[in-house]
């Protein structure tokens, strides 16, 4: 199953515990991280993809209805950003740190890039 982005039919997007949120540049790098994801075991469910208007729509309507600390607003800023600039956003569930490691580990080569990791206590950027 391909991955695409999610497209804005008015629903509520999950509040990202429990997920690794990255970001890549284009549409090649978004196809070879999803394509690598899913070969290292990363089922397509597990993976949300957003990407422009859409993207922008859903990510600023979680905005409303969840009141974030100050490091989730400023990657919610940051993503609005990335999308509005034509990249998109890619969040995988990652039971635990170490998967969300995994994950960044896995996508960085290939161009993914400022990797945060949503733990149920805890946020961290893992990669810059």
């Amino acid at each position: 199953m391909v991955i695409k982005p999610a497209i804005d039919h008015g629903q509520q997007l999950t509040r990202p515990e429990g997920q690794v949120i990255g970001f890549v540049d284009t549409k090649e790098q978004f196809d070879t991280v999803t394509k690598i994801l899913k070969a290292a075991g990363y089922a397509a469910p597990t993976i949300i993809a957003l990407k422009g208007e859409d993207g922008v729509d859903l990510l600023e309507r979680l905005q409303q209805t969840f009141n974030f600390g100050d490091g989730e607003d400023a990657l919610t800023e940051f993503a609005i950003r990335e999308l509005q600039a034509g990249h998109y956003a890619i969040g995988v569930e990652a039971k635990d740190r170490d998967d969300a490691l995994k994950v960044a580990n896995l996508a960085e080569p290939l161009g993914a890039h400022s990797f945060s990791y949503f733990g149920t206590w805890v946020n961290e950027r893992l990669t810059r």
